[in-house]
């Protein structure tokens, strides 16, 4: 007699996403970034453009921080705007930049897009996932990379820098456990999934419209 295994949500979530996932991540923009084929301005444009992503995403996770069904997962000693508010201090003077680049259209429909999910709160979690876990993940290389090819120093790069966090990979395995368990209701599941395909896919707008820009093809500070 076979025995079915029903796979963990995380996993599924991972699998269900991994298509939109590889897209966002092989978008030229971020490609050629990671690969050291653009400059520090471009970088300190990606930047910009996260400081109104998460300002969003904070905001709205602050206020549903302490309710139970999420304040395992709502772990605020993951936040980034003030890491992020840190590194644009140094960046946008050193890259040419006489005031914070304003939010891309793509960053725009993000950040309404966040705001909107919080009224809905397996769509909230859906970002948190998408980019806490990100950073936790890809988002630690991106950090090296940067300061290897385009000479970024530490001052400048907090935002990869989870002090409270000693062993990432412990922590996102108990992260992925504390999903698992919020994901065993189907209905907040099946939201949740949905909502994090879309994620990448407004990533994906936002990678591209930053190419734009560094292309002097929208206007730019």
């Amino acid at each position: 007699m076979s025995v079915t295994v029903i796979p963990l949500f995380s996993q599924r979530l991972r699998e269900v996403t991994q298509e939109d996932h590889t897209a966002a991540e092989s978008s030229t923009f971020i490609s050629t970034l990671m690969g050291g084929e653009r400059s520090a301005r471009d970088y300190t444009w990606l930047i910009s453009q996260y400081s109104y992503i998460y300002g969003a995403l904070e905001t709205e996770v602050r206020a549903q921080a302490s309710d139970a069904a999420v304040t395992a997962i709502f772990d605020l000693s993951l936040e980034r705007g003030t890491q992020i508010e840190a590194d644009l201090e140094v960046l946008l003077p050193a890259y040419g930049f006489n005031s914070r680049p304003a939010a891309l259209p793509a960053t725009l429909d993000y950040v309404n897009a966040i705001h909107e999910a919080a009224k809905e709160q397996p769509r909230l979690v859906a970002h948190h996932y998408l980019r806490y876990l990100g950073d936790l993940s890809g988002g630690l290389a991106i950090g090296r990379l940067v300061s290897r090819h385009y000479e970024i120093g530490t001052e400048a790069l907090n935002m990869w820098n989870f002090e409270q966090i000693s062993k990432p990979k412990i922590y996102k395995d108990e992260y992925r456990s504390k999903l698992d368990e919020y994901g065993t209701d189907q209905t907040r599941a099946e939201i949740l999934l949905d909502e994090a395909k879309r994620g990448f896919q407004w990533n994906k707008a936002i990678f591209d419209d930053l190419d734009k820009a560094s292309k002097g093809e929208m206007l730019s500070a």
